[in-house]
């Protein structure tokens, strides 16, 4: 008995996406235009950033018009699509009695689906999710599901049941599944959502630690320890438990990975956990989360973090799960992909129900036209290297204020930077390196800072502690810390603003301090700025003056014939996020410029509010820079730009430049050659965002 048809209004969107885009992509490329068959013994594929959409089909999806749904895919520039294909629901006739086939289903829709695409040279990533059953099953197979501390399953939520992972169903199910749609159609990469174990439903209700015979079974082989009940309290079992989760969710996909291989080395894993997976899976899923460098830290973080991988950050369209139908703003829509974009990821957009069919269509415009961008400039953004003149240390620091508000000093100050790790990355080729120190350094750490200075580094520090044996700061010895109170400051005084240069220091002679002062004794070649106000009267109005200024140091500063270091010993990034005040802006700048001597290969010449990111080609034959225009910001509401005219760029390039253009306005820059072989240009005009690009 067939289903009854939907009542929801189905919006002819495809034929009205294709005419739109008709005119823009005529003025692309031909390659966009060609249909090119998919290279299945392609190694890697994933590598290169790829832009996928993913259209999280509905069970009424399965009777759509199939050739508006791909001709509208192939009209945005889409060359990855995330097509849901099993778990929650069979998009294909399933022979495993455990997998639910979709009722609205009529043929072989993956089938389909995955023939079109390829013919359209699209790939296909199949989507499962095996966090439910259908509740037909879960009647039947009690013992896959996720248990409450009472040994109930969770309450059905729309006629799904949750599994655990240490189910049979997640166990070998989901194997068989997998190798069911592996051995029928030629899909290139497999993703997983809801893997491990999820805090809450839909409605976020908590579900807590699942109590079902597979947990505590596989908890006490692991532990010797029975399973807790509450993962909030700071005992041992807790602790057991959150690398219980770790290694569980690990040790499975490890199994996918062996599976999915072992059928075709080629075939990408994308997923949120990084074992076994090629393709990371992030996502910018929230209207409220509006920090304009979000998808950029994201992008670098991940890739830092994961050498010899890809990010998938999906610029998800819908503000939260409740009104899923519905778009958050398109601007921030365009900042999420243009970010990922422009720091060597993957381009991902989500939306619930096939792209041609929204009845929020207010970002689709925006979608199109960076998918477009970036298939008409694709052999200039997808194989490229950054080429940062400050590296910016994330050990330990990764969720903090510090290197939040050391990231935004940065980019507004338009510093051409990179995160990167004392273990990981190679300090040598950075001109300068910031380390914000919110624990202590360890020896290794402190081992490869002298190396690096002693190598004719440039470091800054902010925090603390910072041990004496790190020998390049030239301290004796640490001494008290300060610890946080009420009213104090920091005096800038006159021989301060002579060091420092910046112009805001000329109508600054107090910065505010609101945190903890690390003190040291210097040695006798350590220049020691600024000084300490101790807690001053803040109240009533008559009384708000103070009395003393200290002789305590809040920056010191070394230099020597091979290195040089500058220390701010409190959390100036923490201040600059807490409080927005120039003076702590100025003040890391001024450490780079003029204490620290730092040789920028890239100056912008723009507002604030301008992002620029400075990469080169993977073949050294160009570089660019990129600009970002974040006016539109109002709080938590994006909006349209205001337009910036005539920002000045100063470059110093790798290689002589012969030519100059703008990527987005596809028109030549005239270039002036100034001193020792840099370079400058004028962009006339900056709408939403732009690319300059250099070739050799």
């Amino acid at each position: 008995m067939n289903p009854p048809q939907s009542s929801i209004p189905q919006r002819p969107l495809g034929r009205a996406l294709i005419a739109m885009t008709a005119l823009s992509l005529a003025l692309l490329s031909g390659s966009l235009l060609a249909v090119d068959a998919v290279n299945r013994a392609e190694p890697d594929w994933w590598l290169t950033p790829h832009r996928m959409i993913q259209t999280n089909l509905r069970e009424i999806d399965a009777r759509m018009d199939l050739d508006a749904y791909v001709a509208a895919l192939k009209a945005v520039g889409a060359n990855v699509v995330l097509f849901n294909v099993g778990g929650i629901v069979a998009n294909y006739p399933t022979d495993l009695p455990y997998h639910y086939r979709n009722p609205f289903m009529t043929g072989d829709y993956t089938g389909e689906v995955v023939k079109r695409l390829h013919a359209e040279g699209i790939r296909m990533i199949a989507r499962f999710d095996f966090s439910k059953v259908n509740e037909s099953i879960a009647r039947e197979h009690p013992e896959w599901l996720t248990r409450d501390r009472n040994g109930q399953s969770i309450p059905p939520y729309n006629g799904q049941v949750a599994t655990c992972l240490n189910g049979w169903y997640q166990q070998e199910g989901m194997l068989k599944i997998i190798g069911e749609v592996l051995d029928r159609y030629p899909i290139d990469g497999v993703f997983f959502n809801m893997i491990g174990y999820p805090r809450s439903d839909y409605s976020g209700r908590p579900i807590g630690v699942c109590q079902c015979d597979g947990c505590r079974k596989r908890f006490r082989e692991m532990f010797k320890l029975e399973l807790t009940v509450n993962d909030q309290a700071d005992t041992e079992p807790v602790r057991a438990y959150a690398r219980f989760k770790d290694r569980t969710i690990s040790e499975q996909f490890t199994k996918v990975n062996r599976l999915v291989k072992g059928r075709n080395p080629n075939i990408a894993i994308c997923t949120y956990t990084a074992a076994g997976v090629d393709v990371l899976r992030k996502e910018s899923n929230t209207a409220l989360d509006t920090w304009m460098y979000e998808e950029s830290f994201r992008t670098r973080m991940t890739l830092l973090e994961n050498p010899g991988k890809q990010q998938a950050n999906a610029a998800v369209s819908f503000p939260h799960y409740q009104h899923r139908l519905t778009s958050v703003s398109s601007d921030l829509t365009r900042k999420r992909l243009f970010q990922c974009m422009i720091n060597g990821a993957w381009l991902d957009f989500y939306c619930i129900g096939p792209f041609h069919s929204q009845e929020d269509r207010l970002g689709l415009d925006q979608v199109a036209e960076v998918f477009r961008f970036h298939a008409a400039n694709e052999r200039w953004l997808s194989n490229t290297v950054p080429l940062p003149d400050v590296g910016l240390v994330m050990d330990h620091a990764e969720k903090s204020d510090e290197l939040r508000g050391l990231i935004r000093i940065l980019s507004q100050a338009h510093a051409s930077y990179d995160l990167v790790s004392l273990g990981r990355s190679d300090l040598a080729k950075l001109p300068a390196l910031v380390v914000p120190v919110t624990e202590s350094l360890t020896p290794t750490e402190v081992q490869k800072l002298e190396t690096y200075v002693n190598n004719g580094g440039r470091l800054l520090l902010t925090g603390g502690p910072v041990p004496p044996e790190l020998k390049c700061l030239g301290l004796r010895s640490a001494r008290a810390t300060l610890t946080q109170e009420k009213g104090t400051y920091i005096r800038i005084r006159p021989e301060d603003k002579a060091r420092l240069k910046a112009a805001v220091f000329e109508k600054l002679d107090l910065l505010p301090l609101n945190g903890e002062v690390w003190t040291a004794e210097m040695g006798s070649d350590v220049e020691g700025l600024l000084r300490f106000i101790p807690p001053a009267m803040f109240g009533p109005p008559e009384k708000c003056y103070y009395t003393n200024v200290s002789d305590i140091p809040c920056l010191y500063a070394r230099s020597s014939s091979r290195g040089s270091v500058v220390w701010i010993p409190w959390l100036v990034g923490t201040h600059f996020e807490d409080l927005g005040h120039a003076g702590h802006a100025a003040l890391v700048t001024s450490a780079l410029e003029q204490l620290l001597q730092l040789p920028r290969r890239v100056r912008v010449e723009a507002p604030a509010m301008v992002e620029a990111n400075h990469r080169a080609g993977g073949a050294g034959r160009f570089e660019w820079v990129s600009l970002y225009n974040h006016t539109g910001q109002m709080d938590k509401v994006l909006g349209a730009p205001v337009s910036v005219r005539d920002l000045r760029i100063h470059i110093k390039p790798q290689s002589p430049v012969k030519s100059a253009r703008l990527l987005k306005a596809g028109t030549p820059l005239p270039l002036t050659a100034v001193a020792e072989g840099a370079m400058e240009c004028v962009v006339p005009l900056l709408n939403a965002y732009e690319v300059v690009l250099f070739e050799y």
